[in-house]
C-alpha cells in the first residue's frame, strides 16, 4: 500500500514538472519574440550609425575638395572628379552596393550625377547625366528637411536599404550622397532568431513528451533497480580483480625489461672483453718479445745503455697503448645521464677507435662518408653503444654469410646516420621482427636477440629519435634519425 502511494506521488510530481516546463516555454517564447525584435532594431540602428559616419566623412571630404562649390569645381577639374570617385569606390563591398553623389539644379526638376563610385566602367554614369529616382519623395524630403533619410527599395524585395545623406553648404543642400546598404545580414538575423524560437518550441514539446514517457516507465524501472545494483556490485568486483591482474602484469613486464637490459649489457660487455683481448694481444706480445730481448742481452753482457733505453722506451710505449685502450673502454661504459652537445663525427670516431682493429683483422673494409656537422644535444655514451651494436651486427652477418670483399659503410648527413653492409639484406619475412626482443638471425653464433631491441629502445625512448631498417641493392641499411637542437 505504501509503495503504491509513493508511486502515485512520483507521478503527480512529474505531471507538475511537465506543466511547469510548458508554461515556462510559453513565457520564454514571448521573451524570445521581444528580444528578437530588439536585436533586429539594434542591428539596424548600429548599421545606420556606421553608414552615417561614412557618408559624413565623405561629405566633409567633398566639401573640403570643392571650396567654390561642388558642381563648379567638379565641372572645371576632371582629375579631382576622378580622385573623388576612386574614394567612393573604396566603400563598395558586398555590404554596400552603389555609392554616388547627385544634385538638382534650380531650373531643372530632374536630378543629375556629379560623382559615381561604380567600379565597372559599364555601370558608371557620366558627369551631369540625368537621374530620376524611383522614390522621388524621399529625395525631395532631404532637400526639405536637410536631414538624412533611408528607405527600403520595394522593387528589390527589401534586400537593400537606400540611405540618403545631404551635403550642406551655407545651410543649403548642395548635393546628396546616396549609398545602398544590404539587408541580407538583417534578414539572416531575423531568420536565425525565428528558427531558434521554433527549435526551442520543439525542444519544449519534446521535453514534455519525455516526461510523460518517463512517468509511464518509471514504475517498471524501479523494479529493475535492485537487479542493476546487484549487477553493479558484481562488475565492480570483477573490475577490481581485473585491475589487480593488470597491475601484476605491468610489474612483471617492468621486471622483464630490466632483465633484458641487464642481459644486453652483459652480452655487450662480453663483446668488449673480446675486443680488449684482441687489441691487447699484439702489444703484450711485443712487450714479451722486447722483455725477452732485454733479458737475453743482459745475460750475454751485451746490454749497453743505449740499447736499454731504446728497449725500455718501446716497453713504455706499448704500456701506454694498453692504458689508452683501457681508458677508451672505460669511457665507453661510463654511466652518464647528462645531455651533452656532440656530433655524429665525434661519436663514430670514438666507436671506431675500439672496433676498427677488429674489423681490419677480419678483412672487413670500413668506408666512412661523414658529412654531418649538425650539433646534437643527447646522451653520447648511449649513442656510442647503439652505433657499436649496429657495426657489430653488420660484422656478424658478413662473417656468417662468408661474403667476399665484405664492406661496412657509415654515412652521416644532417641529423641522420646510416650503417650499411653488403650482405644481401634482411629477408622480407623477418624484417618486421628484427627489433623484437630475443629475435636473432645469427645461426652460427649464439645471438641473444637483444642488441637491436635495446638499440631501438635507447634511440626512441631515451633520445627521442627514430631507428629503422630497410634494404638497398647491396644489403641492409640501419638508419638513425635524431632531433636537432
Amino acid at each position: 500500500m505504501n509503495k503504491m502511494f509513493k508511486s502515485e506521488k512520483i507521478i503527480y510530481i512529474f505531471y507538475f514538472l511537465a506543466i511547469l516546463i510548458l508554461s515556462g516555454s510559453i513565457y520564454i517564447y514571448n521573451e524570445f519574440e521581444n528580444t528578437g525584435q530588439d536585436i533586429k532594431n539594434l542591428n539596424l540602428e548600429s548599421n545606420l550609425e556606421y553608414i552615417d559616419k561614412i557618408t559624413s566623412n565623405m561629405a566633409t571630404l567633398i566639401n573640403n575638395s570643392t571650396p567654390e562649390g561642388i558642381f563648379k569645381n567638379l565641372k572645371d577639374d576632371t582629375k579631382l572628379r576622378e580622385e573623388l570617385e576612386k574614394s567612393l569606390q573604396i566603400l563598395i563591398t558586398k555590404k554596400y552596393r552603389y555609392v554616388y553623389v547627385v544634385d538638382k539644379s534650380e531650373n531643372n526638376k530632374n536630378f543629375r550625377f556629379l560623382l559615381d563610385g561604380a567600379k565597372n566602367t559599364e555601370d558608371k554614369s557620366d558627369f551631369l547625366e540625368s537621374y530620376v529616382p524611383i522614390n522621388v519623395k524621399y529625395w525631395k524630403e532631404v532637400y526639405r528637411t536637410k536631414k538624412a533619410v533611408y528607405y527600403k527599395d520595394k522593387h528589390l524585395k527589401s534586400l537593400w536599404l537606400t540611405y540618403l545623406k545631404p551635403i550642406l553648404r551655407d545651410g543649403k543642400v548642395e548635393a546628396i550622397i546616396a549609398i545602398d546598404f544590404s539587408l541580407k545580414e538583417q534578414n539572416l538575423i531575423a531568420s536565425s532568431l525565428k528558427k531558434l524560437i521554433q527549435t526551442f518550441i520543439l525542444i519544449a514539446l519534446f521535453s514534455f513528451a519525455i516526461f510523460v514517457i518517463i512517468i509511464f516507465f518509471s514504475y517498471i524501472d524501479r523494479k529493475r533497480i535492485s537487479v542493476l545494483q546487484l549487477q553493479t556490485k558484481e562488475i565492480q568486483s570483477f573490475n577490481k580483480t581485473l585491475q589487480e591482474k593488470v597491475d601484476s602484469e605491468v610489474q612483471k613486464n617492468r621486471e622483464k625489461d630490466k632483465a633484458i637490459l641487464q642481459q644486453s649489457r652483459l652480452a655487450q660487455m662480453g663483446e668488449m672483453i673480446s675486443m680488449i683481448a684482441h687489441q691487447w694481444r699484439q702489444p703484450l706480445t711485443a712487450i714479451s718479445a722486447t722483455s725477452g730481448n732485454l733479458t737475453l742481452k743482459a745475460k750475454l753482457d751485451k746490454l749497453d745503455n743505449n740499447t736499454a733505453v731504446e728497449l725500455g722506451e718501446k716497453i713504455s710505449g706499448y704500456s701506454q697503448h694498453l692504458s689508452s685502450t683501457i681508458d677508451d673502454f672505460r669511457d665507453f661504459f661510463k654511466p652518464n645521464k647528462q645531455i651533452i652537445d656532440t656530433t655524429y663525427t665525434e661519436l663514430v670516431q670514438s666507436v671506431l677507435s675500439i672496433v676498427a682493429d677488429t674489423l681490419n683483422t677480419k678483412n672487413i673494409k670500413l668506408k666512412q662518408d661523414l658529412q654531418s656537422e649538425t650539433i646534437l644535444s643527447t646522451y653520447p655514451n648511449e649513442l656510442k653503444q647503439v652505433i657499436l651494436n649496429l657495426i657489430k651486427n653488420a660484422e656478424d652477418i658478413l662473417l656468417e654469410k662468408e661474403i667476399e670483399n665484405p664492406v661496412i659503410t657509415i654515412e652521416t648527413q644532417d641529423n641522420i646516420l646510416r650503417v650499411k653492409d653488403n650482405a644481401g639484406g634482411v629477408p622480407p619475412n623477418i624484417i618486421e621482427k628484427i627489433f623484437d626482443p630475443y629475435f636473432s638471425t645469427k645461426t652460427k653464433k649464439d645471438g641473444t636477440g637483444l642488441g637491436l631491441y635495446m638499440s631501438k629502445t635507447i634511440i626512441q625512448e631515451h633520445c627521442g629519435g627514430e631507428l629503422s631498417v630497410y634494404n638497398d641493392k647491396n644489403g641492409a641499411v640501419f638508419e638513425m634519425k635524431l632531433p636537432i637542437n
